[in-house]
Order: structure tokens, then sequence, then C-alpha cells
């Protein structure tokens, strides 16, 4: 059996190939620029300004055409082609109608798909919002969100800025009635990135957050509050360099007795991590963190290693030796010794066994962003214990930003709302405390409502950052982390979650969506391509008659000298200018259609205070796409006629009647 050498013939395949894409794509796009000479030399019959464009033009396409002075030309062709059409303008027209029909089926459907994911989008997220995450707390008492946490966040690479929260339930006293409702300390900036738009007066200004970051540690992960040697951090999975051998010893400590020494196996080792005595970088690994008495800490990996004895030796004589100073260690039934112990940081990678993110809560109705504040059984905890009363002691001015919630709650017509004062108290339970079972609240503060918020879900009151904090509250219910651009913000995310931490963002729900609507636009396209089926069809048919019909045609120039792939060559670029011209005219038709629903629901949307909507939009690609689809369709409908001309004897044609 002869077996086709792929290798020998993969040349001259690849060239042919490359070559006919080359000549398909010059023949298309020669076509396009006569059908453009055509048209701006009719304008030139009108305004005789446009004479000298239209002779350059013309001029132009003609120097393009690359004739073959064997046959006749391409631009020949094409001109023949155009005179054909124009000698049956009824039939042209139709199958050109029938093709824009069939686009503009496909261009309008898809348009009110993209329209509507943008629409959803546009409401859902705002530019600066796809450059943001939330990020909440940990599940361990190690992952809050502190002072030193925030000023690692910020010194992560791509990251803008990082943005404290703090969510706690407030009192609001109001013309003789008592009120429970949610509070936000936020800073301004905060606020402003959260993109929030008063409906009435402003936002206020306090961007005091009150710590000093300057003498933090660099590393983010790395706690540097009073640890105690032995404390475990949790379990984690290692993986040794390779060629690296480390000491293991029986306690994490450098002075500690060494009971052999380890190095990498097969997959990774499965142990705990602790905390452990300091260490320098050349002996065991890195220091980090501090005890009470402010002595240096390092972290230790706790493990059943297996083990190896630091003794010269000779490779070629043993099997068991290694490098020619480590033999491996063996116990009496002369398998190798595996043994607890604790080997330092160094030349390893460590990552935890399992990482827990944790969102905090149900969102609030128009920001997702915001955690839940429980008032009902917060307020009731705090009203059933002794509660520390303390003061606000920041400086800033006692200015809120409230929403119309809270305006209705409170009977506080909104254009008179912007001046109102309000006796507001603040009180702190839960985890944002250091003693979580200590219960604080403010002494009552008279604060004036500066902004009002267009956002009628639950009642919510901001207040300046710092007049929360200065209560004594160190921890944060969530961060507000801002990236440079909005393709960072993944990475950012990851490496934050690694460290233990949950995050939030509006990213999700956009990806959600485009997803939604990748699959909508999908079955929208399926339609519109029964409609182009049809329309195909019918030019298929029409191709096919003027074929029969020009038998006689076709027959006299094979006698006149023209080869038979110049007169397939002939019906296809016939077939390819109606599928153009259909899917131009398709993607004008279905863009208008798409605008004139826009502006019909629009005019309805304003009426309710909507605004004007627009459902329709078409990406500049799929433009493309179109117009490349539209003259596919004709070649593949005038292929089957055009190879079917070829066939014709010159002798039979003329004698065809």
């Amino acid at each position: 059996m002869k077996i086709f050498n792929f290798k020998k013939h993969e040349q001259p395949i690849f060239k042919s190939l490359m070559r006919s894409i080359y000549e398909i794509s010059s023949f298309v796009v020669l076509t396009i620029l006569y059908s453009l000479t055509l048209f701006v030399a009719k304008l030139a019959k009108k305004w005789a300004k446009l004479k000298p464009i239209s002779d350059k033009l013309s001029s132009k396409v003609k120097s393009l055409d690359k004739a073959d002075k064997s046959g006749v030309s391409r631009l020949y062709l094409i001109e023949i082609s155009f005179k054909n059409m124009a000698a049956k303008k009824t039939r042209t027209l139709v199958t050109i109608g029938g093709m824009a029909i069939g686009i503009s089926f496909i261009v309008f459907l898809v348009s009110v798909g993209y329209g509507l994911q943008q629409l959803v989008i546009s409401r859902v997220a705002r530019l600066d919002e796809l450059k943001q995450a939330e990020v909440v707390p940990g599940l361990s008492a190690d992952l809050s969100l502190t002072d030193e946490t925030l000023a690692r966040f910020k010194q992560i690479a791509d990251v803008k800025d990082a943005l404290p929260l703090i969510a706690v339930v407030g009192r609001v006293s109001y013309q003789n009635s008592v009120s429970d409702l949610a509070v936000y300390g936020a800073t301004a900036d905060y606020l402003r990135y959260s993109a929030l738009q008063p409906v009435k007066g402003k936002l206020f200004e306090s961007n005091m957050i009150s710590f000093d970051t300057s003498s933090l540690p660099p590393v983010l992960g790395v706690s540097s509050v009073a640890r105690e040697v032995g404390e475990e951090i949790g379990e984690v999975t290692i993986s040794i360099s390779q060629g690296t051998f480390l000491k293991v010893r029986e306690e994490p400590d450098t002075s500690s007795t060494i009971i052999g020494y380890t190095k990498r196996v097969e997959g990774k080792v499965e142990g705990v991590e602790v905390w452990g005595e300091g260490y320098e970088s050349n002996s065991d690994s890195g220091s980090a963190g501090e005890t009470e008495d402010g002595e240096p800490l390092g972290k230790w990996v706790k493990s059943d290693y297996l083990l190896w004895d630091k003794i010269a030796c000779n490779t070629e004589e043993s099997g068991d030796c290694e490098d020619g100073e480590y033999l491996v260690a063996r116990d009496d039934d002369n398998a190798q010794t595996q043994a607890e112990g604790y080997v330092a940081e160094l030349s390893m990678t460590v990552e935890p066994k399992e990482i827990v993110s944790q969102v905090l809560g149900v969102s609030t109705e128009d920001d997702g962003s915001l955690p839940v504040v429980e008032i009902a059984s917060e307020s009731a905890t705090a009203s059933n214990q002794n509660i520390e009363q303390v003061e606000v002691k920041s400086d800033e001015k006692k200015q809120i930003v409230v929403n119309r919630s809270v305006l209705q709650l409170l009977n506080i017509a909104e254009n008179e709302a912007i001046g109102k004062k309000i006796d507001l108290s603040m009180v702190v339970v839960g985890e944002l405390l250091d003693d979580p079972n200590k219960r604080i609240e403010s002494a009552p503060l008279q604060y004036e409502i500066v902004g009002v918020i267009p956002d009628e879900g639950t009642p919510i009151i901001y207040v300046p950052f710092i007049d929360v904090r200065s209560m004594g509250v160190n921890k944060f219910s969530q961060t507000k982390v801002i990236v440079d651009d909005k393709s960072n913000l993944s990475k950012v995310r990851n490496t934050i979650e690694s460290a233990g931490y949950g995050t939030v963002s509006v990213a999700d729900t956009v990806a959600q969506i485009d997803n939604l609507f990748a699959n909508f636009r999908l079955i929208l396209s399926v339609l519109g391509m029964v409609a182009l089926s049809v329309a195909a069809l019918g030019m298929f048919n029409t191709l096919t008659v003027s074929l029969l019909e020009r038998t006689r045609e076709v027959g006299l120039m094979k006698a006149m000298g023209m080869k038979s792939e110049e007169v397939k060559s002939l019906f296809l670029t016939e077939s390819m200018i109606m599928g153009l011209y259909g899917g131009i005219l398709g993607l004008i038709l279905g863009l208008v259609v798409g605008k004139v629903l826009s502006i019909a629901l629009s005019a309805l949307s304003i009426v309710k205070g909507v605004g004007f909507v627009d459902i329709s939009y078409v990406p500049g690609i799929f433009v493309i796409a179109v117009i490349f689809l539209s003259m596919l369709v004709g070649i593949a409908t005038g292929y089957f006629p055009a190879k079917r001309a070829t066939k014709i004897s010159a002798l039979n044609a003329l004698r065809y009647e």
C-alpha cells in the first residue's frame, strides 16, 4: 500500500494554500475598491469637484490589478459582472434585498443582545468599580482587618489604594423618637470610589484614618503581634528545594538537638506551621515576628520527616550515600528512619493546606459591597449588657450622609433634609473590638445632614471614619482595595486570598452577566442564521437560473478563448458582489431598526424618569464579521453554479436554445 508522505508535500501544500488565500483576499479588496469607484463616479456626474478624486481613485484601482497576460484580467471580470447584474436589475435587486433582510435580522438580534448586556452592566457596575475588590476578614483571629493588614494591602504590586470601612449599629434620636439603623464609618475617598452621587447636598470631606504605616514590615501575611514559641499557625504542605538538605530538630529552636537531615521527596510533605525561636537566614531560615519580650521569632514546620545522617561516605560504594556526605538513616528493620521534628522555613515552598474565603453577610439592596449590620440582634444584645460609655474624640466636623430610607424613617422631607440635625450614638459589638466580650457605646452627638443619596433600601448613615475609630475600634469590617488597572484585579485578589482573606468584587457579577449574554447572543445568532439560510437558498436559485439563461453566452466566451477557470471566476465575482452589497445593506438596516427600537423605548423610559435607554450596540469586530460572513455566503452559494459553468461545452452551448 502506498502511504502519503505528508512531510514531503507539506511545504508545497502550505505555499499553495497561502497563495490561494492571497489571491482571494486581493480579489475581494479589488472588488470593494471598484464598487467604491463606481459610487464616486456617479457622484462626480452631479458634483464636478469630485471628478479629480474619481479619476485618481480609478487609476489607483487599475494599478492594483495584477493582470494575467495569458488570460483575462481580474478587473475586467469585475466590470463584466457589474454589467451583467445591471442588465438584470430587478432580479439583482431582489437577490440583494433577500440577502440584506437575512443579514439585517442577524444584526438586529445580536445588536439587541450586546445592547442589553451593555445596559445591564452599566446599571450593575461603573468603570471604576471594575478596578475594586472588597476584602473581608478571614475565619481565624489572625486574619482580622487591622492597620497592619491595611498597610500591607497597599504594598502589593498594582494596588493604588486601600480604604477601610467600619459597620456599627446607630441609634438616632429625632423629634422624641428613637430608631436603630446601620451606620458605616467611611472616608470621603471611600464614598467617592463607591460612586455615591448625592441627589441633594454633598459628601463630607473627612479622610482622616489616624494611623502611621511607616514602621510596619513590608511583607504581606506576616504578623508582628506578640507570639509564643510553639504556637500553631495552621496546617500546610511544603516542598523543599531540589538538592537541598535541611536540619531536623527536636524543638523549633536553633539550639535544639539535630535528629537528622531531610531533603525533597516525591510529592509534598504535610505538616503544621508553628512559631519558634528566631534564626539566621544562613543557618536555618529568616526571622519574622517577636515574643512579648521582644525576642525575634521564626516560622518552623512540624512534620514526620525521612532522615539522613551527615556522614562522609562514598557514593560508589553505597547506594545510600548522597552528595558524598549524607547517608540514609535506617532503623532495625533496615527501613529509612522517619521521625517527627521541626524544620525552619528555608529553601522550601510553604502553602496553606486549605484556604477558606469568607463573604461578610448578605449585601444591601443597591450596594453589594456593604456588609450587613444585624441591627435587631446586636442592639438587643447590647441593651441586655453593661455597656461602656465612650466619647467620640475626633475633631472632624460632625457631618453625615444619609439615604432616602433614613429620611422616610425619620419623616423628613427630602428638599428640607440638608442642614437638619439629629442626635446619633453608635454601638459597637461583636468582633470589631480587641475583646469580643466588650460592648461600647458613644455618647449622643449632634450630626448635621450634608448629603442625601438615592437609595430606598435599608436605612444607612455614613459618618466620618475617624469618629467610629476614635471610640477604640481597632478592627475593620472590610477594606476596599483599588488597583491601577482592571486587568490587574484578578492577580491582586489572588494575592490577598492566598493570605487567607476573602474578596468580593462587582467584576464577578459582570463576568456572570457576560457569560449569560454570550449564550443569549448565540441563540439569537442561530435564529438569525435561519433567515440568512433562506436568503442564501434564494440567491443560489437566482444564480442557477442565471446560468441556464446564459448558457449560450458562456459558450461564446469559451469559443473566444476564455478559460474555464475565468468563467468560474466571473460567476463567483457576481455572487460575491451580491453578497457584499446585501451584507452592507443588511448591516445598515439592522442598525437602523435597533436604534429606532431604542428611541421608542427611551420615549417611555424618559417619561418614567429612568432616562435614555439604548438597547442596540454593535462592536466594530462584529461589523467586520458581518461583512466577511455576507461575502462568504455569496461565494458559497455561487460556487456550484460557477463550477457547473466550467463543465459546459462551448460547442453544445452555442447549439443551446
